[in-house]
């Protein structure tokens, strides 16, 4: 039985090196739908996990289209399940958030080298109430309104939570055991459809 060897090594989410017996290579995408550029030319892949089904399609031929369109399919659902990584990976910066004064007044947001800090969105924050459900799975909740903060929980699609407060894009939650920041984007005032 011939002797085989293997290696992948993630670069980032997404992009792996491959080192094999035929040589390198890079993949970018997720696992089950990627686009892997090696010696031999660019192929690409996709497949359902779970199942051992799979589709794979060297550029070029006729039917590169499915594979194309298949990968960017799964880059978009990829990044669309991992935001929170990617934000902190790229550094993504939380937009200025304002309020209004007791006299109308909108005073200019507090910036910290350009990006508003986790303290100041909190101190930005209207306070709120209502009960809203996670319109996302593995939505993060967060010690503090920023991507950067450390996860205290991953609440479940569909989950309860208590509305506290908002500050544009965060909201301050209550999920029963502890209160914590998640994005606003992912409540809703509906539960979500079921898969």
């Amino acid at each position: 039985m011939p002797w085989r060897f293997q290696r992948r090594i993630t670069i980032f989410p997404g992009v792996r090196i491959n080192i094999g017996k035929g040589g390198i290579s890079t993949s970018v995408g997720p696992k089950g739908a990627d686009v892997n550029i090696g010696k031999h030319g660019v192929t690409t892949n996709a497949g359902i996990p779970g199942t051992g089904l799979s589709y794979r399609q060297r550029m070029g031929s006729p039917g590169t289209w499915i594979g194309i369109v298949t990968v960017v399919a799964g880059l978009g659902l990829f990044a669309f399940k991992n935001i929170d990584k990617i934000e902190r990976w790229f550094g993504a910066s939380t937009p200025a958030v304002t309020r209004s004064t007791a006299d109308g007044a909108t005073p200019a947001p507090a910036t910290h080298s350009g990006a508003t800090t986790a303290d100041a969105v909190i101190a930005s924050a209207v306070p709120a109430s209502g009960m809203r459900y996670v319109r996302r799975a593995n939505s993060v909740l967060r010690a503090k309104p920023s991507a950067s903060s450390p996860a205290i929980a991953h609440e479940l699609k569909g989950a309860k939570v208590t509305l506290l407060a908002v500050a544009g894009v965060w909201s301050k939650v209550n999920d029963g055991t502890q209160e914590g920041w998640m994005r606003t984007s992912v409540l809703g005032e509906t539960p979500p459809k079921t898969d």
